[in-house]
Parts: C-alpha cells; structure tokens; sequence
C-alpha cells in the first residue's frame, strides 16, 4: 500500500495533467460529437387508389419529399438547418414496397427538433401530393366534361338534320337514305358520350373514394435514446477515465524506466558492488537527532545502522583498512550522517575512531557531536601552508627552517585541533573555518601525512566525511582512504548514476569497497 502511494505521490503531476487533458478532451468531443437523435414519421399510400391512373408508385413519391417545393418552407422555417448538411446527413426518405408506405427519417442533435421537422416535411408533402392529385382528376374530369359537350353539340345536330331530312321525305324519295346515314352516325357518337360520360363518372368515383391517397399513419414523437453508439457513450465522462488510465499507465511505464532505487538487490546487480547498509528512512528524520541518542534508540533507522556497522567492520578488518572516507553522489544525500553513526557504533565497539569533517563546504558533525567549529582541519591546513611559504621564503633562517622540518617530519602537533566527545573512544576533528579554497588544502600532502600519523595503532580507525563526489576533494580524499564507501540516495539518485560512479571513481584510483543506500521508503 505505501508503495502504491508513494507511486501516487511522484506521478500525480502527469496524473492530473492527464485528467486535466481528459476533461477538455471530453468537452471537445462532446461538442464535435453531438449525440443525434433520430425521429420517424411514416406515410401511407392507399393500395387500392395505387391501381388508379392518376395515382403514382411509391418510389415516385418518395423522390418528391425531397423536391425545392418542399425543403425550401421548411429550410426558412427551420433556419438553423443547413441544406447541404440535412440532406446528406439528417434526412432519409425511404420507400418501403411491400407495405406500400414512405419513411421520413430526421436525424438531429435535438430530439424535439428531429420530431418537429420529421412532421413538418411529412405534413407538406402529403398535402402537397393530395392536392397535385385533387387538381389532377379536376383536370381529367374537366377535359372528359368538354368531350360530352362536344359529343352532346355534335348529337343535336345530327338529330336536327335527320328532322330536317324527314320533312322533306315525301318531295325527295332519297333523304330516306340520308336519314338512315345520318341515325347510324347519331348511334355512334352516343356510343362515344356514353363511353365519355362512364370516364367521367369512374373518375368522379375514384376522386370520392381516393382523392386523398397519402397519409401520415405515424407521426415522430421526440426519440429519448440516441440514434448512434457514440451518442450512447457519456464522452464528457469517459474521456477523463480513459485519460486517467493512460496516465496511469505512462506513469507505470516511467517508473519502470526511471532507474530508481527502490531495494538493493537490482543496484547489487547492476553495480557488482556489496551493499553494506540498507538504511531505512524514520520520523523524526534521522540528521535532527545527537548521535549519541540516535546510537541508543530501537529504530529501525539505528537498527539498520548497527547491521551496516558489522559489515563495514568486516570489510575492513578482513582488507586490514584503517581510514575509511565516505562520500555521495550529490549534496543532501546523508553521507554526514551514515559517517557520524559508522565512527560513533565503531567506537561504541571498543575502538578508538577519529571522526574528520573534511566536508569543508557544508560541515556539519559538529552540531550532531555537540562540539565547536571554531578551529579544525582548516586552520590546521592553513597553518602548515602558512609554515612552508615562510620557510620557503626564510631558507636561511633557523627558526622557520626548523618549523618546516618538524612539518616535513609529522613532529607538528594535531592535538590542539581534535576535539573530545561524548562517546567514549570517539573523537573528532572539525571542519573549522576556511578562509581558503578547500581544493587546495585539501590537496596538501600534509593532509596524507595526517591519516598516516592517525592511523599508525592497529586498533585505530578514521572515518572521514567527504564532500559528494562533484567536488575534486572526494576523489583526492577518496585516493588516500584505504576504503570508501558511497552513500546512495534512494530518493533522488537512479542506478544509471550510481553506475557511472563507480567507473569515475575507480578510474581516478579510489577504492570503492561498497554501497550505503539511505532513506529507503521515504514518501518523496
């Protein structure tokens, strides 16, 4: 569980980043992918007005809804609808044969709008096509009307003729003939008005019972489902999780490829170098508390201190190594700290320790030993510096010759600058105060000659704290240890860097013996 939020804690930035990237997304889509909502109005055509002459097919119809007659009222009714866009995308007219009806789908973002429009188009074209029709029996009807005029016009003047021929029938024997021609004509143009006048009525007929062939059976009521999946799927929504899961997901795949230092066993296996401490991070933070506390409290800080002690020892011991440099990767990494509590459980074993704060950029054993920092390494570097410029210049003079000699021969006392501490056996020999470069005391053969001096019993150790290894003085201190050993932080250093230190270290001489991981399980 810590584990899982701590995983949060790094990655939340990507996290609400992705969820922020998410929640835009999904208005963008949302607002590109409108749900639409489809409404169906369905016209009937009469099937038994279909056999008429006037009426139509079905198809013939359904070409007609889409006609300008039609569209254009309704595009000036329904301004937002753009003409190009509806016919396309939101109207579909369909003629349906074996059921002999027409359907008029409507697609749009609004499902009141869908209705209104789908009733719309279908309520216009129906009355537009019944009233074409209407208009077209009138026009049959009136066209077969003028052919019964003409044949009743023609019928009277034959009959007139065959009066006016039987008249004179008695005076001319021959109109007998002409009355019998013109009766057979008259038989013929009745044949006609019948046929003429049967047209008329069968229209008349079929105007009463068909006159209006088209009707809505279904009129569209606004649809409360989308008509599409997308429109089904809450984007606004959905896009956040999905975003989320990528962050997820990418936050997983940085971690992986982060290199970080979550356990020992994978720096073991890439470095090829022994951990000798797996100190676990605890509240308070281990550097607020004197060593001396620190050395007798149960945490698992102290605990994990006491393990990485016994294994220093032995590394030391079976290398025979009396000075023993500490060193980081960077600043902050806590190298103070592993080498006050390494020199205080030393002593703590019965062994004189001599604790040197050679840090000379951020010192800080002496607030941790409860010691003064007016006087140390600094000033006794300085001095010996001091003694070589005036023998140097005095080459003639007893006095300063003399003193450079004492200095050449270690006879110059260190006494004066270590300091006692609370822990028996342990002693400690501050940073002081540099008024110099540190890299060029640090440097100083002088500063050889000290370890040797202190170092000369089998039963004494040094210990010094070095600067993180971007200072030229942890590689120079590092070459003149027997042993160093590298403080790793596990909450800003990766196994990459901790990798390429270890060539540094081992190209410029200095005898890298181990790994000291810290803060191990601390949240950032």
């Amino acid at each position: 569980m810590k584990k899982i939020v701590r995983f949060l804690a790094r990655w939340s930035w990507l996290l609400i980043l992705c969820l922020i990237i998410g929640v835009v997304g999904g208005r963008v889509l949302g607002t590109a992918l409108p749900p639409t909502y489809q409404a169906t109005t369905i016209v009937q055509l009469n099937a038994d007005a279909h056999a008429a002459t006037t009426i139509q097919s079905v198809d013939a119809y359904a070409a007609q809804v889409t006609t300008d007659s039609l569209l254009n009222p309704l595009l000036k009714k329904y301004p937002h609808l753009d003409r190009q866009t509806f016919l396309s995308r939101e109207l579909l007219v369909t003629a349906n044969h074996l059921q002999q009806n027409i359907l008029i789908q409507v697609t749009l973002t609004d499902p009141k709008n869908a209705a209104r429009v789908a009733n719309s188009l279908a309520e216009a074209f129906v009355g537009q096509q019944n009233a074409y029709i209407k208009a077209q029996y009138d026009k049959q009807v009136h066209l077969l009307n003028t052919e019964i005029r003409g044949e009743q016009n023609i019928i009277a003047g034959l009959n007139q003729k065959i009066v006016q021929a039987a008249q004179n029938s008695t005076y001319n024997p021959t109109n007998t003939l002409v009355i019998q021609q013109l009766s057979t004509q008259v038989s013929q143009q009745n044949n006609l008005l019948n046929q003429y006048t049967s047209a008329r009525q069968s229209l008349i007929d079929q105007e009463t019972l068909h006159g209006n062939p088209l009707s809505i059976t279904q009129l569209a009521t606004p649809p409360g489902k989308p008509s599409t999946i997308i429109g089904l799927i809450p984007l606004s929504l959905l896009m956040p999780v999905i975003a989320l899961l990528v962050g997820l997901a990418l936050s997983n795949f940085l971690e992986q490829h982060a290199g970080r230092i979550n356990g020992t066993y994978t720096l073991f296996q890439k470095t090829a170098l022994p951990v000798l401490g797996s100190l676990r991070w605890t509240r308070p933070a281990p550097h607020n508390l004197p060593v001396s506390a620190l050395c007798d409290s149960n945490t698992s800080f102290a605990e994990d201190c006491r393990v990485m002690m016994a294994d220093v020892l032995f590394h030391a011991e079976a290398e025979h190594a009396k000075v023993l440099a500490v060193t980081a990767l960077k600043g902050k990494a806590g190298s103070s700290v592993v080498a006050a509590q390494l020199a205080a459980l030393l002593a703590r074993s019965k062994r004189y320790v001599l604790l040197i704060d050679a840090n000379l950029y951020e010192p800080s054993l002496h607030k941790r030993l409860e010691v003064p920092n007016d006087f140390g390494l600094a000033e006794m570097l300085e001095e010996v510096r001091v003694f070589k410029v005036r023998a140097a210049v005095h080459a003639d003079g007893s006095s300063s010759q003399e003193q450079f000699d004492r200095v050449e021969r270690g006879v110059l006392s260190i006494g004066s600058y270590i300091l006692h501490t609370r822990i028996q056996n342990l002693d400690i020999l501050p940073a002081g105060k540099p008024t110099m470069n540190p890299s060029s005391l640090l440097s100083m053969p002088e500063m050889d000659q000290l370890l040797k001096l202190a170092s000369r019993h089998d039963d004494h150790f040094i210990v010094i704290d070095c600067p993180a290894l971007i200072h030229a003085e942890a590689h120079i201190l590092g070459s003149r240890s027997d042993q160093t050993f590298l403080v790793v932080d596990a909450t800003k250093d990766r196994i990459k860097q901790v990798v390429n230190a270890k060539e540094e270290m081992l190209n410029t001489g200095m005898k890298l013996s181990g790994l000291i991981v810290n803060k191990l399980g601390r949240w950032i």
